[in-house]
């Protein structure tokens, strides 16, 4: 009966040995596998020059919000130009519209003119 429990028990440490090995197995695999997906990211996300990711962003914001301002005074003086070359217009449009009226009233004086001296 001794023997069969010490025979027992030595299968079930190699057994539990077994277990642990194949689980210290998975472990090393699993590990193995989240070293190369960290190295992966590692080398999309690292840093290869001398200046700080941030900085770079602020810079770059900065010059956007200058373009964006840049883009307004553009729009304030498109408005301005539009204002301009309405009045213009309009100013161009009552100066024809005077011209015509005057040519109509001095037809009869033309008229009379070319009469007399004709």
């Amino acid at each position: 009966m001794q023997v069969a429990a010490v025979t027992t028990g030595g299968t079930v440490c190699v057994a539990l040995v077994g277990i642990l090995i194949e689980m210290m197995r998975r472990q090393a695999n699993a590990m193995s596998e989240v070293r190369e997906n960290v190295q992966v990211a590692r080398d999309h996300v690292a840093n290869t020059h001398s200046t700080n990711l941030r900085d770079d962003l602020d810079s770059v914001m900065s010059r956007i919000d200058q373009v964006i301002d840049g883009q307004e005074r553009h729009n304030r003086d498109l408005t301005a130009l539009r204002e301009e070359i309405g009045h213009e217009r309009r100013e161009r449009l009552s100066v024809a519209e005077r011209l015509d009226d005057h040519i109509e009233d001095t037809r009869p004086v033309v008229a009379a003119v070319r009469q007399l001296t004709g």
